[in-house]
């Protein structure tokens, strides 16, 4: 029983080892984020113009390029595509709607008996309805007009992993071997 969950846990590491290998590879045009401590580029957004073997070639604004050695480079990262924030927006939005309305129609209490006369609840249940709405919709266009890059990492020393398992007389073993 033991050598099974042994087996189990040695193969759940195999995707470790294949993640680093399909990083995401630099290309020229590219959009990056890049940290670089001997040309003082702290996250800097920058286009790729080449790529070579110790360096890249860099458009860092518009009339200014800029070569970077990769041994320089603690921290590097590529835009793969650009996202808006929509629906977080409309639901931000509704919810203030919802209870800014709710608080102020029950605060304005009840109406007087009449033709047309509501309840403190009455009136709170319309007006988070009518403010939830408003609130939806302004969130949404807010939250459409907000857009960000989606980064994701590019491994500057490619680890690695290579598990093993070995099945003996006295148990088995389960291993790791850890190479950049």
């Amino acid at each position: 029983m033991r050598s099974i969950v042994l087996a189990v846990a040695a193969f759940m590491l195999i995707p470790v080892g294949s993640m680093a290998a399909q990083a995401v590879q630099l290309e020229s045009g590219a959009r990056i984020r890049i940290t670089a401590g001997p040309h003082g580029l702290k996250n800097r957004t920058a286009r790729v113009l080449s790529v070579h073997n110790d360096s890249l070639l860099l458009q860092v604004a518009p009339a200014e390029t800029l070569a970077v050695a990769l041994a320089g480079v603690t921290r590097l990262d590529v835009s793969t595509g650009r996202r808006r924030y929509t629906l977080r927006g409309a639901g931000i939005g509704a919810l203030a709607g919802i209870a800014s309305g709710a608080l102020i129609g029950y605060a304005s209490g009840d109406d007087p008996p009449g033709l047309f006369a509501m309840t403190a609840s009455g009136k709170a249940a319309l007006g988070g309805a009518t403010l939830g709405v408003t609130g939806l919709a302004i969130g949404a266009i807010v939250g459409a007009l907000k857009v960000s890059d989606r980064w994701t990492p590019v491994p500057l020393g490619v680890a690695q992993v290579t598990p093993s398992l070995q099945v003996g007389r006295g148990g088995a073993r389960l291993g790791m071997a850890i190479s950049f």
